[in-house]
Formats: C-alpha cells, sequence, structure tokens
C-alpha cells in the first residue's frame, strides 16, 4: 500500500500543517521527534497522532503496546510537553508501512515526523528498512530529528529555515515549499547551493563561480518574502556543505528535495546526500519530494 496521501501543495494560497504523525518506538530518538512535532502542532494549531506499530497480531501484544503508548503520553503530560496540542495515541499491530499508509488516510496526515538512532540506523534506510520505505512512499513532508539533535534543537520553533538547492527541479520544488513555509510562519529564510566541482573551487574560477550561483540563487525568490532571504555558496561535498552553511547561520530546519531513483541508485544519489545531512545535523531535517 503506498504511503500517498492528500497533502497541502506550493500552489495552495495558505499552508495547512493540520496532522501531524510521530512514528514512535518509545526510544529517545522518538522522543526528540515528539519534542519536535509538538513544537510545530503548538505553531499550527495542528493535532498531533503517536503512532505505534507492534508486529504481533496476539491480543497480548496489542495490550502491551497501549500499555507503552498510554505511558509515553503520560510522560509527555507530567512534563508539560502537550499543553495546548490536541493529541491521540494510535497502536496497530502488523505491518508498519501497510498500517501506517491506512492511518495517513484515515486522518488526512500532512506531515511525518521520525527520529533516528545514528549511523548504523541511516545504512540501514539506504538498504531499504521500514524507516526508508517511508522517507520514499509518503507524498507529505517529512522531518527526521537525527542523533546529533538536542532536545533544545528538537523543539525550537523553526525561525530559521536553511533550504538546499543543486537547481534540479526537485530541489526547486523544494526552495517553493521552504519559501512558503518560512512566510507562513514568518520565520527567517537561507537558500545554500554546494560547488562539488573541485576545477571549480579555488581562485579566480572559484570567485566567478560563487558570484555566479549567488545570482542564480537569488533568481530563485520570484515572490516578495517576510524577510529578506540570505544566500550561500558552499564548496565541498553536498552534506559537507550544507552542514557548512547550516552553522554559519545557524539554522534550526533544513530543508531537502528528494526524487524517486531506482533503488540501486540511492546510496550514490540525493538520498544518501540526505542521509548523511541527517546523521550530522544538530537541526532537524526535513524532507520535501519533487511534484511527480
Amino acid at each position: 500500500m503506498s504511503l500517498a496521501t492528500q497533502t497541502l501543495t506550493t500552489g495552495d494560497s495558505t499552508l495547512k500543517l493540520d496532522s501531524a504523525l510521530v512514528a514512535t518506538d518509545f526510544s529517545p530518538a522518538s522522543h526528540r521527534a515528539v519534542l519536535c512535532a509538538t513544537s510545530i502542532a503548538r505553531r499550527h494549531a495542528a493535532t498531533i497522532f503517536l503512532f505505534h506499530v507492534v508486529a504481533s497480531h496476539s491480543e497480548r501484544a496489542v495490550i502491551d503496546g497501549w500499555r507503552a503508548g498510554q505511558a509515553e503520553v503520560m510522560g509527555h503530560l507530567l512534563a508539560n510537553r502537550l499543553d495546548g496540542v490536541q493529541y491521540e495515541l494510535i497502536v496497530r499491530a502488523g505491518g508498519i508501512c501497510d498500517a501506517l499508509a491506512r492511518v495517513m488516510s484515515e486522518k488526512n496526515i500532512s506531515l511525518i515526523v521520525l527520529g533516528t538512532r545514528g549511523r548504523t540506523g541511516m545504512r540501514k534506510l539506504i538498504l531499504g528498512s521500514v524507516a526508508e520505505k517511508i522517507f520514499r512512499q509518503a507524498r507529505c513532508p517529512v522531518i527526521t530529528v537525527g542523533p546529533n539533535v538536542p532536545d533544545e534543537a528538537a523543539q525550537a520553533d523553526p525561525r530559521r529555515i536553511l533550504a538546499a538547492t543543486g537547481f534540479a527541479a526537485h530541489s526547486l520544488h523544494a526552495i517553493e515549499y521552504a519559501t512558503k513555509f518560512a512566510d507562513y510562519l514568518h520565520s527567517s529564510l537561507a537558500l545554500v547551493n554546494v560547488v562539488t566541482d573541485p576545477a571549480k573551487s579555488f581562485g579566480e574560477p572559484g570567485v566567478k563561480e560563487r558570484n555566479e550561483r549567488l545570482k542564480r540563487l537569488g533568481s530563485l525568490i520570484l515572490e516578495p518574502t517576510t524577510s529578506k532571504p540570505e544566500f550561500f555558496v558552499e564548496f565541498g561535498t553536498a552534506p559537507e556543505g550544507v552542514l557548512r552553511a547550516a552553522e554559519k547561520w545557524k539554522a534550526n530546519l533544513i530543508v531537502l528535495g528528494l526524487h524517486e531513483v531506482e533503488e540501486f541508485k540511492r546510496r550514490e544519489t540525493t538520498w544518501a546526500n540526505a542521509y548523511e545531512i541527517i546523521c550530522n545535523a544538530t537541526c532537524p531535517v526535513m524532507t520535501v519530494h519533487g511534484a511527480r
């Protein structure tokens, strides 16, 4: 079953993030994802769905899942993390992708928030794990809170949004989305492009390339925005450049565009770059699929 659902598009006059689903296994990584989702839900007056899947269909397994979920909710309530936020706990049995697809359709989910434990998990993503399938199949934006994101950063308002682009169609779609998202939140926006060709990275060629790409970045903002965007051109690998710009600018949300590729190519494409950025970023990372 596909994880496609009705979601906002950049053609909408306003953004409507009114439902966020947090996939949780009650681990510390999932805890940070809940912190991130509650922050965004509070800003958008959105409902959070805490979603947990148990592999077994046995009554005992489902009951244990509900008990664990209720304990998780109680912990967040006692810590005042759910104050002012509508929430619902959902526990399902079976395969996570099928169960998630059904919930996304039932609840009209417009955002998924995930946590990841670290590099081992990222390698599994590239090899085609359940989480990778969520990235690949979900048509709505996905925010991933990586292992280097502290609790404070996970729950920080996305006031400084950095969108990366290589000028391909899928990344331009992400720029458009990030621009509208920043406007909706009255947040600051910056765009970054990374020069990966070593021959254009030094001396006069480097200066010329930087100036040309800065001009091109400026041309991507076609409509007035809440605040004047900033532009960065970095040199090196794509993950290095994006992370460097995020650190310089103190970004608290990175936006990346993804596009569908063959399974065997994901290790060497924007998917692999996205995973590396997620693994090393100190703020959450939003991935947005290019329009099909």
